[in-house]
């Protein structure tokens, strides 16, 4: 049978369209896919589970009270912990990691705890937003845990606190560079293992968290948190403030060793500071393990620095 030119052409015109609508729809389907991948993956990641608050046999814990106080925008209450030395004006407020609460180390954090009182500092430790005991549902890496410390900076002020010290770890490190570059009842902040700029360490980094290729992942996911949690890691950048600091201590502590925020993050932090920060860099330690890996020595040289703050007040 005979096919004519005509027929021919027609029926060539009607495969060249089915494959062209295959495309998009499989085109559509990957789009699709991706957008949900990583709209899971934003979400996954600003709702992490709430790590629970250890319960210690009362002879191990120095004496402290429950606290509750509100964010700096009075929105969110805040649970926490006041440990308190009579007499004392002089309080450190720890600010802990991602996916912790206000014992960054568990049991492990009290030697740290009991060191800071017996160098006559109060200690307020707390859980940030949607951590521990805390309110809120959605966690965004700094942003708005930013308003928490500055809350808990506010909260310290009203029990008579004149002299207030950030020590913060990994997150909590972050957030309290930029608190204590706002907040000028800040005297001193220390600061272990900070990423130096939320965006450019998602970039590098996010895959270590979603497991997901950086290309096309990233991206998306931060196009998905922005629209749909309102989360712009844009906004949150130490790196930008940290100069507000000065000229009030920063003792940054990092190990060059750290695989999940590298201590190149705080050399760009160390750079923008200028000289009235410090950086002590470990090294055979992972991500925030300088502390308890290196325990006597870090314990040492946060005695010195906080030594140091007592001079400066001295000679001024």
């Amino acid at each position: 049978m005979r096919i004519s030119g005509i027929s021919y052409a027609h029926r060539k015109t009607h495969k060249v369209r089915t494959i062209i609508m295959s495309m998009i729809i499989l085109v559509l389907i990957a789009a699709i896919a991706l957008m949900g991948i990583s709209t899971y993956t934003g979400w996954t990641l600003t709702h992490p589970k709430r790590k629970a608050i250890p319960v210690f046999s009362s002879n191990i814990v120095p004496d402290n009270r429950n606290i509750s106080f509100k964010d700096i925008k009075d929105e969110i209450t805040l649970k926490g912990w006041f440990f308190e030395v009579k007499g004392s004006n002089k309080t450190l407020i720890l600010a802990h990691g991602y996916r912790q609460n206000r014992l960054q180390y568990g049991e492990n954090t009290l030697p740290l705890i009991k060191s800071l009182l017996n160098q006559g500092y109060n200690v307020l430790t707390f859980d940030f937003r949607n951590c521990g005991e805390s309110e809120g549902n959605l966690t965004t890496v700094g942003i708005h845990e930013k308003d928490d410390l500055l809350g808990a900076i506010r909260y310290a002020k009203t029990l008579g606190s004149k002299q207030i010290v950030l020590m913060g770890f990994s997150m909590g490190a972050a957030v309290s560079i930029v608190a204590g570059a706002q907040s000028k009842d800040v005297n001193a902040v220390i600061a272990d293992s900070p990423f130096s700029d939320m965006e450019e360490y998602l970039d590098k980094s996010l895959s270590a968290w979603s497991k997901l290729p950086s290309f096309p992942f990233n991206q998306t996911t931060f196009a998905s948190m922005k629209i749909l949690l309102g989360v712009n890691p844009k906004e949150f950048s130490p790196r930008d403030v940290v100069a507000n600091i000065a000229p009030r201590p920063l003792f940054l502590i990092h190990s060059k060793d750290d695989t999940y925020i590298p201590v190149e993050n705080s050399h760009e932090l160390l750079k923008a500071a200028g000289s009235s920060a410090t950086l002590w860099e470990t090294e055979g330690v992972n991500h925030v393990e300088s502390y308890t890996k290196l325990t006597d020595q870090y314990l040492q040289k946060v005695t010195e620095f906080l030594n140091s703050l007592k001079t400066d007040s001295n000679n001024k």
